[in-house]
């Protein structure tokens, strides 16, 4: 998320900002509006597509989360940073267009946008699959089939290992965002990461890239 410190700028001088942006904002200033959509959009979109496994719903949950932001502003008791607070409803909102859609079959992710976060994630995804992560980090195209085998896996498998492996919340934390039990969140995390491994090593181990 977008909750770096600018060079040169301490944490006070990052709170003292972004409140200032926020009080802003819930006075309707366009600038300051504008200026949180510009910050935390990417961050979302790429929350919503690899959740939804597609385009067109990503787009959905970009539009559904900033217009609850905006809605919901002034009720922010800035107990936690704005970006993670986006996050949590770009999550519920990705989640309810899952809901109510099941049954319904996504198609897969096309070439994500590139962002200085791919390398970190699908380094981690290597490590919670016990790969090497140069398999992944150094293979444009093996990234891009790994996006689609995610995107592939049923909506609660995905779900799990999207919101743990990609997005680091806690087995805790997804359980309560879910409504599920812990023990049942562990579960699709282990059956999507079984898939995964064994996706993987079919196109590793295979020698090949292809279909």
């Amino acid at each position: 998320m977008n909750d770096r410190v600018p060079p040169g700028a301490t944490n006070q001088d990052l709170f003292e900002s972004e409140r200032e942006l926020i009080v802003k904002a819930n006075a309707g200033d366009a600038q300051a509006r504008t200026k949180i959509v510009e910050d935390h959009q990417r961050n979302v979109y790429n929350l919503g597509l690899r959740l939804t496994g597609n385009k067109e719903e990503a787009e959905c949950v970009l539009q559904e989360t900033f217009l609850k932001v905006f809605e919901k502003l002034g009720e922010f008791r800035r107990d936690s940073k704005l970006g993670t607070w986006i996050h949590r409803i770009a999550t519920n909102a990705a989640l309810m267009r899952l809901r109510s859609r099941k049954g319904k079959h996504f198609v897969p992710l096309e070439e994500d946008a590139q962002d200085d976060d791919n390398g970190a994630n699908f380094s981690h995804i290597a490590k919670s699959l016990d790969r090497n992560p140069l398999e992944l980090t150094l293979d444009d195209e093996l990234k891009g089939r790994l996006e689609d085998a995610i995107a592939a896996l049923p909506p609660n498998l995905r779900t799990a290992f999207v919101l743990k492996d990609l997005e680091g919340l806690s087995i805790a934390q997804i359980a309560e965002e879910l409504e599920k039990s812990v023990t049942a969140v562990k579960a699709d995390l282990h059956r999507a990461r079984l898939k995964l491994r064994r996706w993987l090593a079919d196109m590793v181990e295979g020698g090949s890239h292809g279909g």
